[in-house]
């Protein structure tokens, strides 16, 4: 009996601490990677950065963007051919290659998978290539560079399809992420960089099994990482060279579907393992502060307001239109802080109001930013009082511009012809003093002839 006691009293403990103890955000881990950031991959929303728009060399994670516009402009059955050309263009010394020859023929596929799960860098230049308007690799830079220019990287430019070393050729943490973002819409680029392993098919100068295994080998090895915070790694691209340092453009989803993309650039380059580390603690930091939730949902009630001649007096019931959804913070404390919004009423509110009806607004804001609005509707109908019918029904008579316009007509009709009366009144008048006067005329007349005759 005391052991089972004693269990009761260890189990309620364990349940008032699940319970009771407050979960504490964590802070942003701090990475030696000269520039990072952290965005939301469906809405773009920045999570957490560090000299996110410091310009930098890209490296391979160059051959993001290379392998979307070769997508945008080329189906991947599609056969290209590699050049003497495309194949010197890479030192085989200081840069990875697939050992690819002079003149084989490989399908679009292959080669995005080559360029993107291996790093082979003669490939970035055989898909430029075959791809440019002109067939030159200038030609295929322009492309790289206008589309940039298209997607708003206002910090990059490019002059070289894989990444190779040059002071033109540079970008940063946050056209990074954008580049990545638009690219993974693309479900075959998806599947790419998820690969960690490919197999190269036959060639007109070679079979299957004859590439070189050590050519084919995965270098984002943070897609066969383990968490307890997100469920898979999705990509994307690593990049190094010395002057860069170790560079991962990196994503990850978790069982609620929120995916966010990392990138980090300058890690220390003789630390093969260190940019996948913080890699990870960068990911990690996002799905164990944030989450996907409901800043409003549809229907959701808003309050009670009187509303001006209603039948009893009835109150409108408001609730919301629409509902939004967005990333937001999971300790309560900073959400409360961070989440406000913005009422808009059509105040005073006047009956008669149907059921629907749009009587205002409601603004969300996020760190001060606009993330939407819904409308508020009545949720009820309020009929109009009898008496409120006919005083309204008067004043629509009376206020009606013919109403008025009949009245002043009427009214200036009224005057004429109390003008007319009185212009006719007054020469009757005169009319009247005139037979007067010439009758008493007439009169004195006959009377002084009458005295002449006497």
């Amino acid at each position: 009996m005391r052991k089972f006691s004693a269990a009761c009293i260890l189990f309620s403990l364990l349940l008032i601490f699940q319970i009771c103890l407050p979960v504490f955000a964590e802070e942003v881990p701090d990475l030696s990677a000269e520039a990072f950031i952290l965005i939301d991959m469906e809405s773009g929303q920045v999570l957490t950065e560090k000299n996110a728009d410091q310009r930098r060399s890209p490296a391979s994670t160059t051959k993001i963007l290379t392998a979307m516009i070769a997508l945008e402009r080329a189906s991947l059955d599609t056969d290209m051919i590699a050049s003497q050309t495309a194949i010197n263009s890479v030192d085989i010394y200081n840069y990875v290659t697939a050992g690819i020859k002079p003149g084989e023929i490989i399908k679009l596929k292959s080669l995005i998978e080559l360029m993107m799960v291996t790093s082979a860098n003669e490939v970035g230049y055989i898909i430029a290539e075959n791809v440019s308007p002109d067939g030159t690799i200038s030609g295929f830079v322009k492309l790289m560079n206008d589309k940039a220019a298209e997607l708003g990287l206002t910090g990059s430019h490019f002059t070289n399809p894989c990444g190779v070393e040059d002071p033109d050729h540079y970008t940063t943490a946050r056209d990074l992420a954008i580049l990545a973002r638009e690219a993974m819409k693309y479900d075959a680029f998806r599947e790419i960089v998820g690969k960690t392993e490919i197999t190269m098919p036959d060639t007109n100068f070679r079979k299957s099994g004859d590439w070189n295994a050590s050519y084919l080998t995965y270098t984002n090895r943070l897609l066969t990482s383990r968490s307890k915070y997100y469920s898979k790694v999705t990509g994307i691209k690593t990049g190094y060279t010395d002057p860069a340092g170790r560079c991962l453009v990196a994503s990850a989803v978790n069982p609620d579907g929120m995916e966010l993309i990392s990138v980090v650039l300058g890690v220390d380059p003789q630390d093969q393992n260190l940019v996948f580390e913080e890699s990870q603690k960068l990911l990690e930091y996002g799905f164990a502060n944030y989450s996907i939730r409901d800043v409003v949902k549809d229907g959701e009630y808003v309050g009670r307001s009187d509303v001006a001649d209603a039948v009893d007096a009835k109150k409108v019931e408001l609730i919301t239109q629409g509902s939004i959804r967005h990333i937001l913070p999971v300790d309560s404390e900073r959400l409360s802080q961070e989440l406000t919004q913005q009422k808009k009423l059509q105040e005073p509110f006047k009956a008669p109001i149907e059921k629907g009806q749009v009587l205002g607004s409601i603004e969300y804001f996020y760190k001060g930013k606009s993330i939407g609005s819904v409308n508020i509707i009545a949720n009820n109908a309020i009929e109009k009082t009898t008496i409120a019918q006919i005083r309204d029904k008067y004043m629509e008579i009376v206020n009606d511009e013919r109403f008025i316009l009949g009245l002043k007509i009427a009214g200036g009709l009224v005057v004429f012809l109390i003008i007319l009366r009185l212009v006719l009144r007054t020469i009757s008048r005169k009319n009247s003093r005139r037979r007067r006067y010439a009758s008493y005329s007439s009169s004195r007349r006959k009377n002084a002839r009458f005295r002449n005759f006497r």
